[in-house]
């Protein structure tokens, strides 16, 4: 599977009509009201999964999640006590709030993950039905922009911390004090009606995951992901100093004055955004004046 399985992606809807003639209207797709799917159909669905289930873990942290056996003495995911409950604004409808849940299973030791950031993940993800959809064994991590993935992703992975790595010289590495944890959606914070490869329209959804490594610097300027969002207002895309229609989380010349921002360090203490030369209160590495 691609990146593309955990970004927010924009899709044709095409209609089944093979019953109707050539001259027949295309039949209108309707998108089913959210407050309605959320409130009378998945949260309930939701919670009865919870209910239900258990999970296990191996040394490595990752997942088992099976059906509580009435005569066992199993913890449902509902009453794990390290459940976590976040409250997320629908980003369509004003009026609705979903919980989002999550379980620690370990937070992390390293760096704390910001929504701007880019993670390097492992992860599976599966329906209510236990089918896996997609999955990323340890051995072979993708990295995901926050930015660019689903609303849940970007709710609940900033709870945790990455961890550290050795290079072990022969193309593996292994990571420790990585974060891990799962967490589980409406779909409303995932795909909604859009259906991604075997994940159908309207499907709340699972996901085990492991934070291994942060990336905070994205375009490689000094500047963190977080101060590239200049006017704080949580969209790091409405950010272009220079106009030149590349956000400044991914442009390496921020002030587009042909110097990288990274060598506008006037004081050489390897941060741009306390440099001001000409003392008008921009800093060199946004005033195409200064260099």
């Amino acid at each position: 599977m691609t990146i593309r399985i955990l970004a927010i992606v924009s899709l044709s809807m095409f209609l089944m009509a093979s019953s109707c003639k050539e001259d027949d209207p295309t039949p209108e797709y309707k998108i089913k009201d959210r407050v309605k799917e959320y409130n009378d159909v998945e949260k309930d669905s939701i919670e009865s999964y919870m209910q239900t289930h258990y999970y296990t873990l191996d040394a490595q942290y990752n997942v088992t999640v099976d059906t509580i056996d009435p005569a066992g003495s199993q913890t449902s995911i509902w009453d794990d006590p390290n459940l976590q409950t976040l409250h997320v604004k629908d980003p369509k409808v004003d009026n609705l709030v979903y919980d989002l849940y999550y379980i620690p299973f370990r937070t992390g030791d390293n760096k704390q993950i910001h929504k701007m950031d880019k993670v390097l993940v492992a992860y599976k993800g599966w329906l209510l039905n236990n089918e896996v959809f997609d999955e990323r064994i340890d051995n072979l991590p993708i990295w995901f922009d926050l930015s660019k993935v689903i609303k849940a992703w970007q709710e609940v992975i900033p709870n945790f911390k990455d961890g550290t790595y050795t290079d072990n010289g022969d193309g593996t590495f292994n990571f420790t004090g990585y974060g891990a944890g799962m967490l589980i959606t409406p779909s409303g914070l995932g795909y909604y009606e859009l259906m991604q490869n075997k994940i159908p329209a309207y499907s709340p959804l699972i996901f085990s995951f492991k934070s291994l490594v942060d990336d905070d610097d994205i375009d490689n300027d000094n500047v963190k992901n977080i101060d590239e969002d200049l006017n704080q207002d949580g969209d790091i895309f409405n950010d272009d100093t220079d106009k030149d229609k590349i956000p400044n989380i991914y442009d390496s010349d921020d002030d587009g004055d042909g110097v990288l921002t990274k060598d506008e360090d006037a004081n050489g203490d390897g941060d741009p955004t306390n440099d001001d030369s000409d003392g008008d209160g921009t800093p060199d590495y946004l005033d195409p004046d200064t260099h």
